[in-house]
Formats: structure tokens, sequence, C-alpha cells
């Protein structure tokens, strides 16, 4: 339901870069030298890509719906696809990697405790798990949204996709309870603003908005034309219309407007009697 066009594609790689301009590292856990690390829903693959060329003693697969991966990129890199991560891994082997990560799949998911167990199966003993995503439910510190054309886009995403049985709303006290329930320990979290353009005091924070605010600026329509026709029933005129006033409020340096990404790590333990015990670490 979500886009994957060329120019969505391009978005992705963007937002990528985005994202490492906020983190400053490819990942948050701590790996092995020669580490296999397996990435949930690659897209274009750039993040595999650049993990095999950081780290050139690493294994890396990646696997996605479609086959939209480069043909040339490191030998210590590999794509599977089409592969839907929400079924069986037959080929994948249980128990043999060091790293799995997902980033940006909110919205792509039907049954995140499902997945969340298969994760854990694959996993080696004391590896870890890392997720990334990004809560796009618009937030201000100096006024209310409601009513707004930026968070009624985001309300009607939001109902559009839990229609659909993949819900794009971040649930944070949701992903640690099922992260504890499929038997991780030492979960952390962290949470990074996004702001959506260049309203921040901070110079740093400005730079940011600038990336940020222009990868979701490209976003927004491309991220409602199939939920709100499909789902919704809106007419093309009426998606248009709310996504010219989404994006000219984005604009707006005075709405001091933001979304939060979220990172979570989470760690399989060695089968022990004291292992059971799940330990929460957030930021929040």
């Amino acid at each position: 339901m979500l886009p994957n066009d060329e120019e969505e594609q391009d978005r992705l790689d963007f937002l990528h870069n985005a994202l490492l301009q906020v983190t400053g590292r490819l990942t948050h856990v701590p790996h092995p030298t020669d580490a296999r690390v397996l990435d949930l829903g690659c897209g274009t693959g750039i993040w595999a890509i650049d993990f095999a060329e950081a780290f050139p003693d690493s294994f890396v697969v990646g696997v996605d719906l479609s086959s939209i991966q480069p043909a040339g990129h490191p030998r210590n890199c590999h794509f599977y696809a089409p592969f839907d991560f929400e079924f069986p891994w037959a080929k994948l082997g249980e128990e043999s990697w060091d790293v799995i990560r997902l980033q940006m799949c909110g919205g792509s998911v039907v049954n995140w405790p499902s997945l969340y167990r298969r994760v854990s199966a694959h996993l080696r003993p004391d590896a870890w798990f890392e997720q990334v995503d990004i809560d796009f439910e618009p937030r201000c510190e100096v006024r209310a949204l409601d009513g707004s054309a930026l968070y009624n886009w985001y309300h009607n995403l939001r109902q559009a996709t839990s229609d659909a049985a993949r819900p794009i709303s971040h649930q944070f006290h949701a992903i640690i309870d099922h992260l504890q329930n499929a038997g991780f320990t030492d979960i952390k979290h962290k949470h990074f603003v996004l702001p959506l353009n260049r309203w921040h005091s901070d110079l740093w924070m400005r730079h940011i908005g600038g990336w940020y605010g222009r990868a979701f600026f490209d976003s927004i329509e491309p991220l409602s034309l199939a939920p709100f026709r499909r789902i919704l029933n809106w007419p093309p005129d009426e998606i248009q219309h709310l996504v010219t006033d989404a994006k000219s409020e984005l604009l707006d340096p005075a709405a001091h407007t933001f979304h939060v990404l979220h990172i979570y790590i989470a760690r399989k333990p060695t089968p022990t009697p004291t292992s059971m015990c799940a330990s929460v670490e957030s930021d929040r």
C-alpha cells in the first residue's frame, strides 16, 4: 500500500542520509568484528551497503519485497528479493545472526509479536536486534495542532493504515511489551527530535530540520495516495487539497512542528534461569 516507485526510492535514500545526520552512526548495537547482519525491509539496500563498506569483515544480507537493490555492491553484501519477512524465513537459519535490523517499517507489518518472536529465533544467544522508526504524529511546542491540515493528514493516514491492519501509528509501550514477551532483555530506547523545517534556535537542529523537512515534504503525497484512495475512498481532488494544505503548514517556521525518531535495541539472552527477566532503559 505504501509507494515503491523510483521517486520513492530516491526519497528513502535521502531519508537514510538525513537520519545519519541525526544519529551520527549506522547502528547503535554492539557487534563482533565478523558479524552476520540481517537487514529486514532493506529497500534500496543503502544501509546494508554502507554497513558492509564500513565493516568489510562482516557478512550482510538485506531482504525486501521488491528487487530494487543495485547490482553493484560489496562482495560481503547480498540481497534476497522478493522476500516477505512476515512469512517463515526458510533459508535464513535460526540462531545464526549477530544483528537483525528493521528500519521504517511502520505501516508495513500486520503482526508485530510474531515478527519479534521470529527475529529472536534467528538471533544467536547474546546477539542484538535494532529497530528504527519515526512517529509521524505532528507535535508542536508552542500551540495545539488540532484542526490543522497537518494533523488532519496524519489522523486520516493513521485511520487508513489501521483499517488495513498495517498501522503506521507508533506505539512505544506496545513495542517494549512485545519485545519483552518475545524474550528480549537489555532493552534500550532512544528518541530524537526531528524538526519539520528550520525553525529551531539551535544551529545544528536547524540543519537537521532542513534535511528532514525536505525528506518529509517530498513524502507526504506518495504516503497519502494509496491509503486515502483505496481504504478511505477519497476522491483524488480531496486528497490533493489536504496534501497541499499540509505542505503549506509544513513550511511555516512559526509552527515549530516536529516528529520523533525512535531507536530500540534489545538483546537475545543466553538461556539461563535469570535471563527471563527483561530490563528496559529509556531516555523518555
